[in-house]
């Protein structure tokens, strides 16, 4: 009986011991985890949290980005700046093309009118490239008070050069005062011509022209070139732009002698020109009293077949 009671005290001891032993190894285990976490547990967590590194970041990263921009238009601005000079200079060129603007002398070409005033006795000069037997009509409208005569003279006349001694190729000096003249030129070889407006008495403004046979020209109402047979007559119908003169022009391209006739729309003839021989130009004009339908008609003096330009300008 003694040995159970001390076996069984045996057991209780080592029981204790070992209860003991499993209640040490427990706490050795759980005290090095409170080493590792840094002082003030808790609050160090919070800490790290509220002032994490991203949140930092985010904060010193953005206002680089915004002051980029802000730096970068006045970086641009002056070059989109700098070259407004450059089309001011580009305007100042205008100034260069001044050699294109017309000299003292005028220079005309067919299809071109130019609008001046005369003092009396003076005179104005077109200068004219002609071509070899391509006739030039030169036609122009004084003012009332002013009776002009006009002059082709071979070569380069200037005002300042005068009239004197001068023998014109071909002149026009029919009509009164404020009533226009006509004049053709036939050159007989390419060069340079001249057109004179004098003042033969009075003074006033006046209006120039000058047409040929093949340019446009405003107010051209027929430009073709045509065929006559033998005894045949061809007829052009227009009408006047109001009271504004009427000029027909006549040119046979071979050695035919054309006429050429006017009638009004009633069928009466209202003006002929036949002055020129054989292979020459013909021109008339009318002055409508307002807007009138007119014929202009070409014929052969001789009866026999021709070619020809034929042009009509109505004056606007």
């Amino acid at each position: 009986m003694k040995q159970i009671i001390l076996c069984c005290l045996l057991l209780g001891v080592v029981g204790l011991s070992a209860c003991d032993t499993t209640a040490d190894a427990t706490p050795t285990v759980a005290l090095p985890e409170p080493p590792t976490l840094p002082p003030g547990g808790t609050t160090a967590v919070e800490t790290a949290v509220s002032v994490s590194p991203t949140a930092a970041a985010l904060p010193t990263s953005l206002p680089a980005p915004t002051d980029l921009p802000a730096t970068e238009p006045p970086t641009v601005v002056p070059p989109t700046e700098e070259p407004s000079p450059e089309p001011a200079t580009a305007t100042s060129e205008p100034p260069t093309a001044e050699p294109t603007t017309p000299p003292a002398q005028n220079q005309m070409a067919p299809g071109q009118r130019d609008t001046a005033t005369l003092a009396e006795n003076e005179f104005r000069t077109y200068l004219y490239s002609g071509a070899q037997y391509q006739p030039a009509v030169f036609f122009a409208e004084p003012g009332r008070d002013l009776d002009i005569e006009l002059l082709a003279l071979a070569g380069q006349v200037t005002p300042e050069s005068g009239l004197d001694g001068l023998t014109p190729l071909s002149g026009a000096d029919n009509a009164l005062a404020g009533r226009p003249e006509i004049l053709v030129l036939s050159p007989e070889g390419s060069g340079l011509y001249t057109f004179v407006v004098r003042a033969a008495s009075g003074a006033g403004e006046y209006t120039a022209y000058l047409f040929d046979m093949t340019s446009p020209a405003t107010g051209m109402a027929v430009q073709q070139a045509d065929a006559l047979a033998a005894g045949e007559t061809k007829s052009y119908d227009i009408t006047s732009n109001g009271a504004r003169p009427v000029i027909a022009m006549v040119d046979p391209t071979d050695l035919s002698d054309v006429a050429l006739d006017v009638f009004g729309s009633d069928g009466s003839l209202l003006t002929t020109a036949n002055f020129s021989g054989p292979g020459g130009v013909e021109v008339a004009y009318v002055l409508p009293l307002g807007t009138a339908g007119y014929t202009v008609a070409v014929r052969e003096v001789n009866n026999a077949p021709s070619t020809f330009n034929v042009a009509v300008v109505t004056l606007e």
